[in-house]
Formats: structure tokens, sequence, C-alpha cells
């Protein structure tokens, strides 16, 4: 029988594990807070979390280094409505929701007039489920809306299909749980398509489809042609997804990662078996960069471990280099760059080890950011120290680069990593070491070499350039840079970009009043980025 807590504190942190434990939401896990202790729903989340209120003062200020916070001014939002509280603003309910993993509307306790509404209670085809009810999706629903076309293989459509959407349904439960039932099935659609659809399949020939159903039949078939066709599939799926963002490429990348781990875990010839290793933690490296894009920190440090392994085992050393240079950007924007520093220094290690100038460069750059990104928190007699390092790892990443020649060992990992990327990224560390006039000038350049292709690249240089517009007051000229960040990203449709779009706005409400910035949300309402 489970020990009675001795404390209010154990108590909560027994309730919080073991929900988290069965799979609760922290939405959901915040309703039984507010219902069992009798909190607010501010108080409800972070309480869900365990956090105290200098714990999420301290994630603020990790996440928005420039936007003030405090315990105290928490405080007060957490006491609204009551006569001690403040009204928290819509930004801050934002901030607080990235925070807490929710959406911001559950951060508010507002009243409730659906049942005034005439048609709130009609019957419909489709019932769409309550706000915090957890939407279950099973294979018969969504059979509806696949495509017809039969991918490559030894088993039969049915199976496929089954095992196809079985990765979908996992890879959309989180999302499932905050969107309504109608939503879900067309994102659901929208993947399944892609994944179909995907103009490389169908450029296999007979004997191509051919050798990958023997491969699926028979594991000890694997040979470099069959690991050839995977990497391609996974190659086209990596410019769709710096094309059109990652919700239109993930369901297809799991399932190449499915191919591949029942291949080893199947049997393989031993020759074969590194060479799947290191496909399988390129694979995995690339689903953490979705993962990424989508917002999902967590799953996408889950996916960079498990391909850092994977790289270890196959003994890639080009592999690892850029599984930790990708793991080192996901620990900055995370708010950790000291581990951002950490992983890049692991990527230049492996970089040159693998005698790769490219992967060292790119090494470099993401240290770069990382350093960066240490100075913005330092303390001002540590600023120096880390700044130093930020532009010394620049200067290192061009040398690098410009030295690097065609048949480069690591160029197949970084296609679109160019003098475009490099000045972007200098951009950046201009930017968040204080010298906006100098990062203008250098965004101007890079905007000009960035492929196109990438386009959530070229939206990101917009947005540096908006805000170094913003940082020298320039307001009209960061509204329209921002606009074409925003454009951008209705046909990239990342919800890291879309994030970053919203956030540059948020800067930008001292100004809400000028033509500009108004003329700026009409587009970004028009567009979806903001209600």
């Amino acid at each position: 029988m489970p020990r009675k807590p001795r404390s209010l504190k154990e108590e909560m942190d027994r309730l919080t594990t073991e929900l988290r434990e069965k799979g609760s939401t922290w939405t959901e896990i915040a309703h039984e807070y507010k219902r069992r202790y009798r909190l607010n729903a501010r108080q409800a989340f972070r309480e869900a979390h365990r956090h105290t209120q200098d714990r999420v003062v301290d994630e603020w200020k990790a996440l928005w280094p420039s936007e003030p916070f405090s315990v105290r001014k928490l405080g007060s939002w957490e006491a609204w409505p009551g006569i001690t509280g403040n009204e928290p603003p819509v930004a801050g309910l934002n901030r607080l929701a990235r925070i807490y993993g929710c959406r911001a509307c559950d951060l508010v306790d507002g009243e409730d007039h659906t049942a005034s509404d005439q048609n709130a209670n009609v019957p419909r085809r489709r019932d769409i489920p309550p706000p915090h009810s957890t939407v279950s999706l099973t294979f018969t629903d969504i059979k509806g809306i696949l495509p017809p076309q039969r991918l490559p293989g030894a088993m039969s459509q049915g199976e496929l299909h089954d095992r196809e959407f079985e990765q979908l349904v996992h890879a959309f439960t989180d999302w499932a749980t905050q969107m309504n039932r109608r939503d879900v099935l067309a994102l659901i659609g929208a993947a399944a398509t892609s994944a179909y659809a995907s103009p490389l399949l169908e450029r296999f020939n007979a004997d191509d489809s051919e050798r990958l159903a023997m491969a699926a039949a028979s594991p000890s078939r694997v040979d470099d042609v069959t690991i050839g066709h995977i990497e391609a599939v996974l190659r086209h799926c990596m410019r769709q997804e710096d094309s059109l963002g990652p919700q239109a490429t993930v369901a297809t990348v799991l399932a190449q990662q499915n191919l591949v781990v029942s291949l080893l875990a199947a049997g393989v010839q031993e020759q074969m078996r590194s060479k799947l290793l290191s496909l399988l933690a390129d694979i995995r490296r690339c689903t953490a960069w979705m993962m990424f894009n989508l917002n999902d920190f967590r799953g996408a440090d889950y996916h960079y471990a498990q391909a850092r392994n994977a790289a270890h085992q196959a003994d890639d050393d080009a592999m690892c280099s850029m599984v930790l240079a990708n793991w080192s950007q996901l620990a900055t924007w995370r708010g950790d760059p000291r581990l951002g520093v950490e992983h890049a220094l692991g990527a230049l290690a492996w970089g040159q080890r693998a005698g790769s100038k490219l992967l060292t460069a790119y090494a470099c750059d993401v240290g770069a950011r990382a350093y960066a990104a240490v100075v913005r928190r330092s303390a001002k007699g540590e600023r120096r120290k880390d700044h130093t390092r930020c532009f010394r790892s620049v200067d290192q990443a061009q040398r690098e680069l410009h030295g690097a020649d065609a048949g480069d060992p690591g160029a197949r990992l970084v296609p679109f990593y160019g003098e475009g990327q490099y000045l972007s990224t200098k951009t950046g560390c201009l930017l968040d070491t204080g010298d906006p006039a100098q990062a203008l000038q250098v965004a101007a350049t890079a905007a000009a070499g960035i492929d196109p292709a990438f386009v959530r690249n070229v939206a990101y240089i917009k947005l540096k350039t908006a805000q170094a517009h913003l940082h020298l007051r320039d307001i009209e000229e960061a509204c329209e840079e921002l606009g074409e960040a925003a454009r951008l990203a209705e046909h990239n449709t990342s919800p890291r970009l879309a994030r970053s779009v919203v956030e540059t706005r948020e800067k930008l409400s001292p100004w809400h009043r000028t033509r500009s910035v108004a003329a700026l949300d009409e587009r970004l309402q028009g567009s979806g980025l903001i209600a």
C-alpha cells in the first residue's frame, strides 16, 4: 500500500508523476489541479509542472532575454482577477503557454456563454469534441481519405496501409488532443497524400520496385542499390521539407525509419549492417529535425539521442558530427546554449576526424550561435570572453567553408550550407551581441546568397533583417521584412517558423497604432498567423 504523502508538496509531486506516467497531457493535469486544489488556470498549469515562480521566470528569461520579467509580475498575473492582481496581456499569455505546453486560452478562466447560441446543440454529421477531451482515431476513421496508390513491396495493400497509418496516428497523437476531429483528419489526409504521391517513388522502375520488395521479404538480400533507394527517398523528403515544411513529409520519413529498423531486426549481411545503421542514424536525425520544426522539442531531443547512438554503432564520424551539430541548434533554441556549445564542440571534433571541412564549418557555425546566446545570458564581466569565442567560431566557419572542395565527405549531409547560410548565422550573432547596424549590412548579402529552394532559411534571414530594423527603430522597414517572412511561412508551414514570425511581431507592440504595423497585422491575419 503506498505511503500517505507527508506534505502537500509531496502529494502534488506524486500526482503529476502518476498522471504523466498514465499519458495525461499538461492540460488534463492542470484541470485536475484546478478541480482538486481550487486553483485558477495560471496557477494550475505552473503547479502541474511543479515549477516555482522563480523557475518560470528563469525559463522566460532564457527564451526571451530581451523581455523583462519578474516573480512579482508573474505573481500579479496569477492573482488576477483578484484585487491584488493585474490582467496579463495576450503576449504574456502566449509566452506562458509556450513554457507550460498549452494554448494561451487555457490560461484564462473566462466565462462560457455558448448556451445562448441556438446552433450550439444542433446535431451534426461529425461532432466536434469538447476542448479538453482526447480525440481517438482508428484506421477505420482515416481509411476513406487514403490515396489509391500502392507502395512497392511484397505485402498486401491493406498491410502496407496499416503500417503507414499506424505511424501517422502516433505522430499526430499530441496534436489530436489540441484540435477538433475534422482538422485532425484533414491534416492526416494531407500528410498521407504527400507520402503516397512522392514523385521519387513514381520514378522507380519495375526493377527498383522488385528489389525493394525482395529486401522487405528477405532482409538478407539488402544490397547497396537497395540502401541507395531508401537514401534517395530520404533526400527527397528533406528537400520537400525545406520547401513545404515538416507536415508534408514526416509520415514518409517515419515509414522509412520503420522499414530500416525492421530490416536490422530481421538480420542483414554483416557487410551491410554498418551501412544500414548509418542510414538509420540519418533517418532519425531527419526525424528529429522535423520534430524540431514542429515545435516538439522533447521528441526532437529523443530522436537526436537515438541518431547519435546509431551513428556510433556504425562508426560513422561524419554522421556523428552532423547529428551533434543539429542537436546543438536544438539546445540553443530551447534556451540551453551551454549545452549547445557542448554539442557543437563534439560536432567539431567528429567533423575534423571525418576529414570534412564542410562539417567542420557547420560545427563552428552552430557553435557561434550557441556562444552568442551565452553572451545574451551572461553577466557583463563574462560577455567579453564569450563574445570573442563567438566571432572566432564565425571566422573559422568561413575559413573552413572556403577551403572545402567538391569531394568533401560531408557534402551530402549539408547541401544547404554555403556562403549565404554562413552570413545568415553571422547576422544573428551580430544581433545577439548588440550590433544591429552591422547585422543589417551582412543580412543584405546573406539574403542574396541563400538558395531560394530552402524556403525556411530565406524566411529566417528576413526575420533577422526585420529584427535589425526594429533595433534601429526603422519600424516601416521592419514591417516590410516581417511581412515577407510571413509570406514565406505560408509556403513552408513549419510551426517553429510561424512561432518566430509571431514573436517578432509581438516586439512591435509599442507601435501597434502606426499605419505600417496595422497593415502588417492585416497581412498576418490573412495568412492565419494571428487572430
